[in-house]
């Protein structure tokens, strides 16, 4: 028979548990809010600083899009969410802005020296690769995850991140996704390698920030 003493030691732990889950949920989730609205404010170390790539506000649910691996297999959302991700979405056709934008993409990974290993490429193919780029790819960012998905489906996803007076197509573009799975940051593709370039800074920076922010991840 339960006693008062068992009822109440009971609700004694069930107490404890809660606060326990409450304030795991709190060390995982305040890092990224904080970062999020520290990007979304420009409140950083130095004043006049300020996000340089296209703010998504509110982030996208990135892990909501239905992602798939080469044989077809879906791939778990819980995989992306284990690191902080630069994706890029590959236009029908990859030219010079797509490769540009890849190498962009790399180089800013490699760029992040001891947080490395915190940040995971990305690559979505929503249209088919023809067999030049798909061995271009494979020769080049073998490293990379790859990963499959229907191109009205992920164009609907990533629609409310543009507005009216920018590009149509939500192919071409470089976006950052948290380990949280959402997406917060976005930025065009560049024809001239040089502009690539530059413009590939404004991406480090923000990435630098939001990983120094949060350590999660």
């Amino acid at each position: 028979m339960d006693t008062p003493y068992t009822n109440q030691s009971t609700s004694a732990v069930a107490r404890s548990n809660r606060r326990a889950l409450l304030l795991t949920f709190a060390v995982f989730t305040l890092p990224v809010v904080v970062a999020y609205i520290l990007l979304k404010t420009g409140w950083y170390t130095s004043a006049g600083t300020s996000n340089r790539g296209l703010l998504i506000d509110p982030p996208l649910a990135f892990d909501s899009v239905p992602l798939f691996a080469a044989d077809g297999n879906p791939i778990p959302a819980d995989q992306l969410r284990k690191k902080w991700w630069i994706v890029y979405v590959m236009p029908a056709e990859c030219d010079a802005a797509c490769r540009n934008s890849l190498f962009q993409m790399r180089q800013v990974h490699q760029a992040l020296g001891p947080d490395f290993s915190r940040v995971g490429e990305l690559i979505i193919t929503p249209f088919a690769v023809d067999a030049a780029t798909a061995a271009w790819l494979q020769q080049e960012f073998a490293e990379s995850l790859r990963a499959q998905a229907d191109a009205a489906t992920l164009d609907a996803a990533l629609a409310p991140a543009f507005t009216d007076n920018q590009q149509a197509s939500r192919s071409g573009h470089l976006f950052l996704v948290d380990t949280m799975g959402a997406m917060f940051m976005h930025y065009p593709g560049y024809a001239d390698e040089q502009e690539s370039i530059l413009k590939g800074r404004n991406l480090l920076k923000d990435l630098q920030r939001v990983l120094k922010i949060s350590r999660i991840g």
